[in-house]
């Protein structure tokens, strides 16, 4: 790595906070002017890229976790970079709370180029970092780069804030360019694609000005990767691009949705604004937009079926965070079957657009969260108010106890309830018919 390699320890990497606290503080102090730049979005693909690679769903945005980094990285950047890194003024959660109304999930610092691309390596190559991007725990995201001066110049003071609560992923949650502005031409283009069984994408690719670009799959899997290429861009200025993707069913999805990220080039690119509204219009595929065509998915080779499947959504009546979430089920037998040592998924889909999902993860600590006895029969697990047990029964297979209480519920509505569980590299799946009664979400 040359050079860098020595700014790297010069700089060094500080200690990675992966300290879960429950967060209730307002956000009061949330900034109606806020706005995450290019650069900040990029990590959150990278991260994506790293978690997609891992087997792990992809983090989604949250402008509160953004503007916490934000605070904290301008107030080192303010400083030259002479103040603790995590708690600048105050401490780390205190800050965090102000403006993300969850569970914090850690924090990741750097000082460093401020290349999104450059500050995501560096962070994979620390133990502490990486386990805070490759978190089970994790959902949510925000980050920040911010310039300051050093006695070695302009540097980048960079904060990534994890958190947790139940989200619903988009297709695409995020892309980027690295760099964005340089004088360099050659430029990497990254965007996550996520769809779980719904097949493989028809095409994920950039919208480089006038051209289309096919992006390749580089991390993770068909249904939950990161897609791109190293483009070398010519001329002097701004060139706008934004990222596509044609889902199997025909769906056409574009991120950013109504705006497109303007990529500096040349001299006449240093000062590019971040976006433009002038998107790109082409039409890639040439013709009318594909009709959606749903065509039969089988499912991959690790993923089984749920028996005897049962999911009940009680919502909170006096407080809406106070709801109940409970799933029981009984996964098939299966050789060498150890769940311990592993996160353990449970994610309910329903009424077509709802989705819930929460994570137990591998450890606890410096212990397994998923406990097994001596004969490795039954496995129990409990954490901020979910409580997992899974038993194996005298003909080998396992039954499944979900609960997770103090869940945010809204929108429960009658239709079909999907079930995926993912534990021990294994995926198991099962549906059943929803029915909304006066006491929540039945399905059976």
């Amino acid at each position: 790595m040359g050079i860098l390699e020595g700014r790297l320890r010069r700089w060094t990497w500080v200690r990675a906070l992966g300290v879960l606290a429950a967060l209730g503080g307002s956000t009061t102090e949330a900034s109606a002017a806020y706005a995450p730049t290019s650069d900040d979005r990029a990590l959150l693909a990278f991260t994506n890229l790293a978690r997609a690679d891992a087997g792990l769903p992809p983090l989604v945005w949250h402008d509160g976790l953004g503007q916490a980094a934000r605070v904290n990285s301008q107030k080192l950047a303010d400083k030259g970079g002479n103040c603790d890194p995590h708690n600048c003024g105050e401490e780390w959660w205190r800050r965090v709370g102000r403006y993300y109304p969850g569970t914090a999930a850690g924090e990741n610092y750097a000082s460093n180029v401020p290349n999104p691309r450059i500050m995501h390596d560096g962070w994979m190559s620390s133990a502490a970092h990486r386990a805070n991007i490759l978190s089970s725990f994790a959902t949510e995201f925000g980050a920040a780069i911010v310039l300051g001066q050093t006695n070695i110049g302009v540097w980048g003071f960079a904060t990534e804030d994890f958190g947790a609560r139940s989200v619903t992923v988009p297709t695409l949650p995020a892309g980027g360019v690295a760099p964005r502005i340089g004088y360099g031409s050659a430029r990497e283009l990254v965007v996550n694609y996520y769809h779980p069984g719904g097949g493989a994408p028809r095409a994920v690719r950039a919208l480089v000005g006038s051209s289309c670009v096919s992006l390749s799959r580089v991390a993770g899997t068909a249904t939950n990767g990161t897609y791109g290429t190293s483009r070398t861009f010519t001329g002097n200025g701004c060139v706008p691009v934004v990222f596509e993707a044609v889902r199997s069913d025909g769906t056409r999805v574009r991120w950013p949705e109504s705006a497109a990220i303007l990529v500096g080039v040349g001299t006449g690119g240093l000062y590019c604004a971040e976006t433009t509204t002038a998107v790109p219009t082409q039409n890639c595929d040439g013709g009318s937009d594909p009709a959606p065509t749903p065509t039969p998915t089988p499912p991959p080779a690790n993923e089984s079926a749920i028996d005897a499947l049962r999911v009940v959504m009680r919502p909170g009546k006096a407080n809406a965070s106070k709801g109940q979430v409970q799933v029981q089920g009984v996964l098939p037998a299966i050789a060498g079957f150890a769940p311990n040592g592993d996160p353990l998924t449970v994610r309910v889909r329903f009424g077509g657009s709802g989705d819930w999902s929460r994570t137990i993860p591998a450890t606890c600590g410096t212990v397994d969260c998923l406990k097994g006895n001596k004969q490795g029969t039954s496995y129990r697990a409990s954490l901020s108010g979910s409580v997992a047990n899974l038993t194996r029964t005298k003909s080998g297979t396992w039954k499944l106890s979900f609960i997770a209480r103090n869940q945010t519920l809204s929108a429960l509505s009658s239709g079909e309830v999907s079930v995926s569980v993912t534990v021990d590299g294994r995926t198991f799946v099962g549906t059943a018919d929803g029915t909304l009664k006066e006491s929540g979400l039945v399905a059976n």
